[in-house]
């Protein structure tokens, strides 16, 4: 917990999130499990005033003992050092703490709070030459190793600060921006960039990032100014702690997800189908969201025992279904949601034709925000079926271009979907592409308005599977 090298002790407040009973008694084994901690602010020396910014990682053992590792960046100088310490619980659930390091030692007081979530610090140095703050946070695998590359995707927005230095001149450093995780180690940055509180410009880059099994991680972002390198810690209820890993800067800053809104774009049930969406929250907090359900003409759709929406209440680690059986007549429609971060999902079809056993297929949620997106379709021997949503409140006019295996364009079909509507058809069988019968090849679907979610479906003889598709937002 690295300040400066002989400077006294630091006096802080952390919160550390522990559940509070309506009569708090707690004991030391209360306090357990793996913390990530971030700490900004800064350190005079003489007339001189340095940023300051702390990334670090510690385990409570539940029995009085902190061990762990810490990164501090001071004036663009960085450390990275073991850390240990000790702490102790009393029966009103606060304490008092020490963490040090082979360059300094600090003391705390604690309060647990928060039911094992989200958890905040809140630091005063005693020295008015040291003057920081921060928060503590229960890492995102408290409960079990939840984190790993595949785990950290989507759209962030993230908020950095602190200062770059140039010859020992301090330059104030303000970054906003929304980063996307790709799922699969890719990332991508949208933003700008102020420095001295005056000057600002774009800041656009593509780069990599890796999250480990303990939620700990990096990123590198190239723009046109150069690699900007990071170290990443993912904590409970899906926060990204961001430290630039950079000489000569000490910033840091924090990413939160945005909850976008997704679709199942085909939802049917009755005369021989079976649909039912799975939820799960693979973080140690509790999640709400509500999903909503719609008919083709953009009404609602109001499932038997379930009704035109449900809300969906998930504990840490607890899996939902929501289930429309094949009961009487064929009715269509889809479904929306936003989900929480750390809560993931898909959806089953289930077909049922006498004579013959059950067909299913696994099928993903779509962004309701893209405006492009493409399948791969063989109509050799196969039928290819879509399901195509424009979940937003204009006119959508879905251009469809259709290219054979050799690239030769197949057909073209322009579908208008009122808003919030619906169609499910045979691709074939629209106006336009006839002409993709008895071949294969690829689609593309856009509109300039609205918005489009599409779902694909091959159906061959007695058995039906999804097709993937690649949505560009």
């Amino acid at each position: 917990m690295t300040i400066k090298p002989g400077k006294p002790s630091l006096m802080l407040l952390a919160v550390l999130g522990l559940s509070l009973p309506a009569q708090a008694q707690c004991t030391i084994a209360s306090l357990n499990g793996t913390f990530f901690y971030t700490f900004s602010g800064s350190v005079k020396n003489g007339t001189t005033t340095a940023s300051y910014s702390e990334l670090g990682r510690v385990v409570a053992d539940g029995n009085g003992g902190f061990a762990g590792t810490t990164t501090t960046s001071i004036a663009g100088v960085l450390t990275t050092l073991p850390v240990t310490g000790s702490y102790t619980i009393r029966s009103n659930c606060s304490g008092s703490g020490a963490l040090t390091t082979t360059a300094n030692a600090i003391q705390f007081v604690l309060q647990l709070v928060n039911g094992t979530g989200l958890t905040l610090a809140s630091i005063t140095s005693s020295q008015s030459s040291e003057i920081a703050n921060g928060r503590f946070f229960r890492a995102a695998n408290s409960t079990g190793s939840m984190c790993g590359s595949g785990t950290l995707s989507g759209a962030y927005g993230v908020l950095l600060s602190g200062g770059t230095y140039a010859a020992a001149v301090r330059i104030a450093y303000e970054a906003a921006n929304q980063t996307v995780f790709d799922g699969n180690g890719g990332v991508t940055v949208t933003g700008e960039v102020t420095t001295s509180g005056t000057t600002s410009s774009t800041w656009n880059g593509t780069g990599t990032y890796f999250m480990g099994a303990d939620c700990s991680g990096t990123a590198h972002i190239t723009s046109p100014n150069g690699t900007v390198n990071y170290l990443l810690a993912r904590v409970a209820g899906g926060t990204v702690l961001f430290l630039e890993s950079d000489a000569n800067t000490t910033v840091s800053g924090s990413a939160n997800p945005l909850q976008l809104e997704e679709v199942l774009p085909q939802f049917a049930y009755g005369g021989g189908w079976y649909s039912a969406l799975y939820f799960t929250n693979t973080t140690s907090i509790p999640a709400t969201f509500r999903v909503t359900f719609t008919a083709d003409d953009g009404t609602p759709l109001a499932v038997p025992g379930i009704g035109s929406s449900r809300q969906v209440a998930l504990g840490p680690l607890q899996t939902a279904v929501i289930a429309a059986q094949n009961i009487g007549a064929l009715a269509q429609g889809y479904a929306r949601f936003s989900l929480p971060a750390g809560v993931t999902g898909y959806a089953i079809f289930r077909q049922s034709v006498e004579g013959r056993a059950d067909q299913e297929a696994v099928v993903g949620f779509k962004s309701a925000i893209a405006t492009a997106t493409s399948l791969t379709w063989d109509d050799t021997n196969f039928v290819t079926s879509i399901a195509l949503v424009n979940p937003s409140s204009a006119q959508a006019n879905v251009t469809i271009t259709a290219w054979d295996s050799s690239g030769s364009v197949a057909g073209t079909s322009t579908q208008s979907l009122a808003p919030g509507n619906k169609i499910e058809s045979v691709m074939r069988s629209l106006s336009g592409l006839a002409g993709m019968a008895g071949l294969r090849g690829s689609a593309l679907f856009t509109v300039t308005t609205g918005n489009l979610a599409l779902l694909g479906l091959r159906f061959g003889g007695a058995a039906f599977t999804s097709i993937p598709t690649t949505q560009d937002q």
